[in-house]
């Protein structure tokens, strides 16, 4: 692998940023094609300890909530409940839960108040009122969560409810802080926040930090869950993360080559996100990557002055770290993931404009990546089987 990078015309990993930039490991001079960034708003992220880390406006993310090291790019999402980390607000419904606080250390690693829940026999829970109701729109519930004292592990039910049911599951936590989701398939008529423990047992008592509960920009989505949002008195809201203007026209090659991403989306949504290589930040001619709107499908498009050619893989699970490559040359254009060839188009195809762009979009600033991204590299000249095989493996 690395003699095959020893090839690459762009190597992009999540190593070196600053303020605005996400740099290339490759070229290491001009013209370097590194990537702006254009975040307008502060953010967060999960260390490499498992903290959560507040991020300041217009500084890329390395991420590591999936266990390695990825650049998270997101669409923006608002967290619909109010007091995310103070439970004892009186806009927090305590039905049959007993809630507590004593000073401890919360997923920030900072010491502060920690606020504990215990059951009841009575049916209840903790929960809260959205800000904005779903309203046939999908949700994403998550909060941290652990098991205050004692060893092995209790049972926490987390998930929303409406005018007249809960939609819920079941969550084994132990004593270390861990982030529970519940997200909805498809539409809900989502009113409220809910989480409560199982057990009605001191022993099984639990403590909680960072509540949130975002639901879809579109009607009829499945729910994701995102980066923690901070509130207060207030929603909040996390603008659009925006990648943009990387690469170069001689970092590209003019008519073929092969464009390679690992990465993961935050979802396995009805709403495709690209990775582009495209002329000028146009779709009409364009090398692109999806995770496409249908469940467990990855699409590749090769667009030019010929129309375009569609590259499609299914079976895909997309909130995996999957390894993708597109060879586009005319006549012999492939699709490749995780080791293996899974589609192949021969018709023939020009570009008619100068491919000089690389961006985390579909190439005219649509259709968003959302998700972690691990490796992007560009090669100027197609590769070998053997070749595509060792980078996707």
């Amino acid at each position: 692998m690395a003699n095959l990078l020893e090839k690459a015309s762009i190597v992009l990993t999540p190593t070196g940023y600053s303020e605005d930039v996400i740099h290339n490991v490759k070229p290491s001079e001009t013209p370097f094609g590194d990537m702006t960034l254009i975040l307008n708003s502060t953010s967060t992220r999960i260390d490499e300890n498992g903290l959560v880390v507040d991020v300041a406006k217009n500084i890329p993310r390395i991420d590591y909530s999936k266990g390695s090291g990825a650049i998270l790019a997101e669409l923006a999402s608002t967290n619909q409940i109010r007091y995310s980390e103070d439970f004892s607000n009186a806009l927090w419904l305590k039905t049959a839960v007993t809630l507590t606080s004593s000073t401890g250390t919360n997923p920030k690693g900072n010491s502060a108040t920690i606020y504990a829940i215990q059951g009841a026999p009575a049916v209840g829970g903790l929960e809260a009122n959205m800000v904005s109701a779903a309203s046939g729109f999908g949700v994403g519930v998550s909060i941290w969560a652990r098991k205050k004292s004692g060893v092995g592990t209790a049972n926490v039910e987390i998930g929303y409810a409406d005018s007249s049911n809960i939609y819920k599951n079941t969550v084994s936590v132990g004593s270390d802080w861990q982030r529970i989701t519940y997200t909805s398939t498809s539409y809900t008529g989502a009113t409220r926040f809910y989480v409560r423990p199982v057990s009605i047992l001191a022993a099984d008592t639990i403590e909680i930090w960072g509540a949130q509960m975002e639901k879809t920009a579109g009607a009829g989505q499945n729910g994701r869950v995102s980066s923690y949002i901070p509130t207060t008195s207030g929603s909040a809201t996390r603008l659009r993360t925006n990648y943009i203007n990387g690469g170069d026209a001689t970092l590209i090659g003019a008519q073929e080559g092969v464009f390679f991403f690992e990465g993961a989306a935050l979802n396995n949504a009805p709403v495709s996100r690209g990775i582009t290589l495209s002329a000028s930040n146009s779709a009409s001619n364009r090398v692109a990557l999806f995770f496409r709107s249908t469940t467990n499908e990855v699409l590749a498009i090769i667009q030019g002055s010929g129309g375009y050619i569609s590259l499609v893989a299914t079976g895909v699970t997309q909130t995996n770290f999957n390894k993708i490559a597109v060879k586009y040359k005319s006549g012999d254009c492939a699709l490749w993931i995780n080791g293996v060839e899974v589609d192949t188009n021969t018709q023939s195809l020009t570009f008619n404009s100068t491919l000089n762009q690389l961006a985390f979009n579909q190439g005219n600033g649509t259709l968003y990546m959302d998700g972690h991204i691990k490796q992007v590299v560009v090669f100027k000249e197609v590769l070998s089987d053997a070749e595509l095989a060792a980078l996707t493996s």
